[in-house]
């Protein structure tokens, strides 16, 4: 139970951060949170077998934001795991 709090928190810590990165890019001084990268296929690749077609694609945007974002959120769910005592 404890890794899945952690994970859910962690993935909330990479959306917030990367949210504050792209709200905070057009401030000069905080403009730095915004870089990162892309990974993935933009295009989804589909296999048609005729009887059967599925669809394969991901895609993920990283942001330095999105990082610290990730870590600090990772971290305050470890507390919140050692005060629930989980």
């Amino acid at each position: 139970m404890r890794k899945v709090i952690v994970i859910i928190f962690a993935i909330l810590g990479m959306i917030i951060g990367c949210a504050v990165g792209e709200y905070c890019s057009g401030v000069s001084f905080l403009s730095w949170l915004a870089l990162g990268g892309e990974i993935g296929l933009k295009t989804p690749i589909t296999v048609d077998l005729n009887f059967l077609q599925f669809t394969i694609g991901f895609w993920c945007k990283i942001s330095i934001g999105g990082v610290i974002g990730m870590v600090i959120f990772a971290l305050i769910a470890h507390e919140v795991c050692r005060l629930l005592k989980l």
